[in-house]
C-alpha cells in the first residue's frame, strides 16, 4: 500500500514514530492492503530515523509528550481518527509521570474526536495477585492508563509481551564468562513460560490487527502479544543449537540473594521493589494465562502473516547474540 493522502482515508497518529514500538506499528500500517495517513509524532523530527519516516510518506511531528505542553499534544493529534500511544517507564523510572502522561494522551486522543484510542499496556499485577505483589509499578502504571482510557473512548489495551532481545539485557540476560560460554541466572528454580516477541518486526502486527478487526475497533479490548511462548531452557537449547555457544542455566539461592544483587547495582528502592515483584510472573503467569483463551488464540490465527518461532528470530537477525 502507498501512504494515503485522501482525506477519505482514516488518519492514525503513531507516537513514538521512531521508537520499537511505534516504528513497528508505522512499519505494518504501511504494508496493510487498506489505505491510511500516517502521522507520527517524535520529540525530535530532525534525527536521521525521523527524516527516513518521512522519506516513506509519513508526516512526522515534533511533540514532547509531558505535563504542562497539553495545547501541542492536542494539536499534534488534531484530526486522527486513530490514536497509537505509548510511554517509557525506564526512561524515567517515575510510575506518577507515566500514568500523567498516558492520562494526557487519552484526554488529547478524546478531545479531537479520536474514534479509537490504543495503549502499549501490561496486566494490573497488584489487582491480579490480590495485592499480594503490590509494588510491580511498570505493569501497575500503564493498567491505570488503560482504566482512565477507557472510561472516555474505545480503547484497546495492545499489551506487550517479552522482548526477545531482552536475552541481551545486562541485567536480565546471559552473563558472559571468560571461557566464552554463558550463564543465565534466574530468579527460582522454576522454568516459567514466557511470551517472547519480536517486539521490532510482530509488535505492530497486533496493533494492525486491532485497527482493521471490527471485534476490536468499535468497542476495544485487549490484546495479549507474543510470538513464542518459550520457557528458559528451551531459548538456552535453541541458542546452543543455533549460535553453538554454551548456557548454563542456574538459579539464585534465594530471593534475598536476587535482591542484594539489584542493591548492589545501585537502583533506586522502588525499582528493586519492582523487580523483586517480577517473580510474579512465575507464579501467575505473565499474562495470567489469559494469552492461552480461545479469544486472544482466534487474534494470532487471523494476523495479517505468520508469527515467527524464537528460532527463526535468530536466524533472520544473525548479528544478535553472534558468538
Amino acid at each position: 500500500m502507498a501512504i494515503s493522502s485522501d482525506v477519505s482515508a482514516p488518519l492514525v497518529v503513531v507516537v513514538g514514530a521512531t521508537g520499537i514500538q511505534g516504528g513497528s506499528v508505522l512499519r505494518n500500517l504501511i504494508s496493510s492492503d487498506k489505505s491510511y495517513r500516517l502521522r507520527g509524532l517524535t520529540r525530535d523530527a530532525s534525527k536521521p530515523a525521523a527524516q527516513k519516516l518521512k522519506d516513506t510518506g509519513v508526516e512526522v511531528v515534533s511533540v514532547s509528550i509531558s505535563v504542562g505542553n497539553e495545547t501541542a499534544v492536542r494539536d499534534a493529534f488534531s484530526g486522527a481518527d486513530i490514536v497509537f500511544s505509548v510511554t517509557n517507564f525506564w526512561e524515567h523510572m517515575d510510575e506518577g509521570r507515566e500514568i500523567a502522561e498516558g492520562k494526557l494522551m487519552a484526554d488529547a486522543a478524546k478531545a479531537v474526536g479520536a474514534k479509537l484510542f490504543i495503549f502499549s499496556g501490561l496486566p494490573p499485577v497488584k489487582k491480579i495477585s490480590g495485592g499480594k505483589y503490590p509494588y510491580m509499578i511498570h505493569f501497575d502504571g500503564k493498567a491505570e492508563v488503560v482504566d482512565y482510557a477507557r472510561t472516555l473512548l474505545p480503547t484497546v489495551d495492545v499489551q506487550a509481551g517479552y522482548y526477545m532481545t531482552n536475552l541481551s539485557n545486562p541485567l536480565l540476560g546471559l552473563q558472559r564468562q571468560a571461557d566464552g560460554s554463558y550463564v543465565w541466572e534466574q530468579p527460582t528454580a522454576d522454568d516459567p513460560v514466557y511470551p517472547y516477541i519480536d517486539m521490532v518486526s510482530e509488535y505492530g502486527l497486533f496493533v494492525r490487527y486491532a485497527i482493521e478487526s471490527p471485534d476490536y475497533n468499535k468497542g476495544g479490548g485487549t490484546i495479549h502479544t507474543y510470538s513464542e511462548l518459550v520457557r528458559p531452557s528451551e531459548a538456552a537449547a535453541t541458542l546452543e543449537r543455533v549460535r553453538g555457544i554454551k548456557i548454563t542455566v542456574t538459579h539464585a539461592p534465594s530471593l534475598g540473594a536476587v535482591r542484594s544483587k539489584f542493591e548492589g547495582l545501585g537502583l533506586p528502592p522502588h525499582i528493586v521493589l519492582d523487580l523483586m515483584d517480577s517473580v510474579s510472573a512465575i507464579e501467575l503467569g505473565y499474562y495470567n494465562g489469559q494469552e492461552l483463551s480461545d479469544v486472544q488464540q482466534n487474534v494470532r490465527a487471523n494476523l495479517p502473516r505468520k508469527l515467527k518461532t524464537f528460532e527463526e528470530f535468530l536466524h533472520e537477525n544473525p548479528d544478535f547474540l553472534k558468538e
